[in-house]
This record gives structure tokens, sequence and C-alpha cells, in this order.
């Protein structure tokens, strides 16, 4: 849970946000009422993700308790009555984040919409690629005051490099005019590649050329800055990207991630395994394994379809860790799927280690000692289907023979 820390002296407005903040289940509020309850509240050494805080208070009518907020590098959202050109300039050069003006019900949950994002962009890594110092340093500045982390690249080249070692990056910002690659021509090649087809890209670029923008976006960039920018345009650019792409991942996992399990369902098990099939001559072997815990339906029968999802569940936690570097899918009921591009030595180690965790493994509240049946086929099939039948039809031998058995090499897996 998240401290929020409110600074507000009316109270029907206080209650408003206490009311709003603390319906979100990972946010507690600190509320205070003036800046000499700030003082308190601060010298107890209490870590907050943000703060909202009244401008003008009756013992700091000047807007000092911003400054002390600020000064304990806490990210400030500021409420005011009224904003004008000269406060605006003045509250964004002290380094708040944000400023909302207490004009409507709606500015309230804009607060909220906020302190959301910031918690969101607690586990966000965005990549700036920019050859200018000066540049770079502000748009760093910008995403590490709302929270993101920052990771910078000085031209395309550089920028694929830091990609392929941190593949956890969410997001790439990039000016246009650089050495070695240009911003437009890093779009097109990360574009170009499956792994970057979910990217979050913002292109950047000074004034000058007014079809620019274009150009960005049907090379494939999500949005386009142009130099130089006010902080506020910049961050409802960054955040409606992130948005938009949190969107279109919540849709993914709708579409192609089992509920009870949180790994790859069927349809994408077999999406994503026929375009595996069909470049098989690529890698280095071709597997399909099917599991099946052993004696399932008897502990859905004795214990009930809790214990029963509790077990499927960890069961498939198990698969995941060992399999991390296949595709893994749930087949249907305790039945699941690992497609494999390594080599079959590789895999039959892997299959052994799991055999092997799965044994050692007491599941589920009820301590349940379990076991599972693996079939596997490595011969070269003309198709998904035939390799899955002929996986399904060595697992149906395992079950035959007694369980607990891989087939059909369980004597050197096994």
């Amino acid at each position: 849970m998240y401290n929020i820390l409110v600074v507000e002296d009316t109270a029907v407005v206080r209650k408003i946000l206490e009311n709003l903040i603390g319906s979100n289940p990972f946010f507690r509020c600190v509320s205070c009422k003036d800046f000499a309850s700030v003082h308190e509240v601060m010298k107890q050494n209490v870590d907050f993700l943000a703060a909202v805080v009244d401008l003008n208070l009756p013992d700091a009518p000047n807007g000092e308790v911003v400054e002390e907020v600020l000064r304990h590098r806490i990210p400030t959202v500021v409420l005011t009555g009224s904003v004008d050109e000269p406060l605006r300039a003045s509250l964004l050069a002290q380094g708040v984040l944000d400023y909302i003006t207490k004009d409507a019900s709606y500015s309230y949950r804009q607060v909220v919409k906020i302190l959301e994002r910031l918690r969101k962009n607690l586990s966000i890594k965005v990549l700036v690629v920019e050859d200018s110092l000066v540049c770079s340093n502000i748009m760093c500045n910008l995403l590490r005051k709302a929270l993101i982390e920052v990771v910078v690249a000085k031209n395309g080249v550089e920028a694929l490099r830091v990609l392929e070692k941190e593949p956890d990056i969410k997001m790439v910002i990039s000016d246009h005019y650089m050495p070695e690659m240009s911003g437009f021509e890093l779009v097109r090649q990360l574009r170009e590649q499956p792994q970057y087809q979910n990217l979050t890209i913002i292109g950047v670029s000074a004034q000058g050329d007014p079809v620019m923008s274009a150009k960005f976006i049907k090379s494939g960039a999500n949005d386009f800055l142009t130099k130089p920018f006010y902080q506020e345009e910049f961050y409802w650019r960054v955040f409606s990207a992130l948005e938009s792409m949190e969107m279109m991942e919540a849709i993914h996992k709708a579409v192609y991630v089992d509920v009870l399990t949180g790994i790859h369902n069927r349809r994408y098990l077999f999406e994503q395994g026929e375009k595996l099939f069909i470049e098989k001559h690529k890698f280095a072997g071709f597997g399909v394994c099917m599991f099946d815990l052993d004696e399932f339906k008897e502990v859905n029968d004795s214990l009930g379809h809790l214990i029963g999802d509790q077990l499927i569940a960890q069961f498939a936690g198990i698969l995941k860790k060992t399999f991390a570097d296949d595709l893994l899918g749930r087949y249907g009921g305790e039945e699941f799927v690992v497609i494999s591009t390594r080599s079959e030595e590789a895999l039959r180690k892997d299959i052994a280690n799991f055999m092997y965790t799965v044994r050692c493994t007491l599941f589920t509240e009820k301590n349940l000692a379990m076991t599972c049946s693996v079939g596997v086929c490595f011969e070269p099939m003309t198709s998904l289907n035939e390799s899955l039948g002929a996986a399904d039809a060595q697992l149906y031998q395992a079950k035959a023979f007694g369980r607990n058995r891989v087939e059909p090499y369980d004597s050197e897996v096994a």
C-alpha cells in the first residue's frame, strides 16, 4: 500500500479527496489541514508515493507548503482555485508534477487518475534516445519526476543494443536527427522485428519539417512531439501512450491468457505454435510436450473444485518456471502443452528437472503429493496438429503404463 499525503484546509474538499483516494485499494491517505501538521508528518519519515497539496493555507498563504513537500522529493500535485500564466510558470519551475484547479468534481477525479498513473509508473522503464545532452536531461528529469525508470542512448544504433539487453523497456522516446542512425530509421527497424511490435514509441524532433510527425507515425511510432514542448504536453503524450499500451495489454490478456493460471491459453498456443512450426527448420529442434496431472479427477471429486483450481495454478507455476524459454499454454482442464524450439537434449533435461520438482512438491493447503504424465513428440510431422496428436498418443501410453512417466523415453528421463 502506498501513502498519499493530502494537504487541504477546507474540510469538505479534504473529505472528498480522502474518499476518492481511499477507494483505491493501493492507497492510504495521510491528511493534514495546515502547514504545521505537514511539519509533524515529515518528522515521522513516512514514505509517500505522492502529495496532493492546497496552494494556499491559513498558516502558509504563499505556497510555502509546496516548497516543503518538494524539499522531501515527493512528487507533488497542486490544488488551486485558479491558475494564470505567471502562477503556472512558477509552479512548474518549482518542480511540481501538475496543477489542478478546484472548479469541478472532475478535477478531483483527475487527481486520483494522476496518482494511479504514478503507481503504475513504478513498473515502467523508458528508453530516451537523444544525442543532445541538454534535451536528453530535460526528458529524463521529467520522466524520473513521474517515477519512471529511465535508460539513455545517444543514437539509434546504441538504442538497439540497449533494447536487446533490457527487454523490459516499455517505451522508446526518440529524437530524429542523430548520428549513425536517425530516429526515423530506428522506428522502422524496430517495427520490422516481432519482439518490438508492442513497444510504445514516441518520436521527437525540433520544428522545421511540417511532415515529420506524419513520417514518424506512418513508420510505426505511436505519437510525436515537436520541440520545444511544455511539461504538460510531454506528460499528456507519455501518459496517454502508456494508457493505450496498458489497454492493449489488458485486451491481449483477456483474449490470450488463461484466467486461472496466468499462462497463455489454447488459442494463443495454436496461433504462436503454428508460426513456430512453419519456421521450425531455423531452430535447434522442434518438440511438443503434453503434460497431464495424474489422478486429478479424484482430487476434484474428494476435495472440491477450489482445491482443484489451486492445484492446477500451482502446477502451472512450476511449468512456467521450468520452461520459461518455451511456448507454454493450458490445453484444457489439467492438461498443458509446451512447444520448444531448443535441442532435444536441452528439453529432456528440463523435463527431468520438472518431473523431479513435481514429485518433491506438496500441493495446495492440503499438502497433496502429486505426479504427472508426459507425452513427447520430437519426430518430424506435417503439421502442428499432427505433432500435438503424436504427443497426446505418447501421453496416453504414459497413463496406460502406470502414470508418473515420460513417453516415449521414460527410462532416459524420468
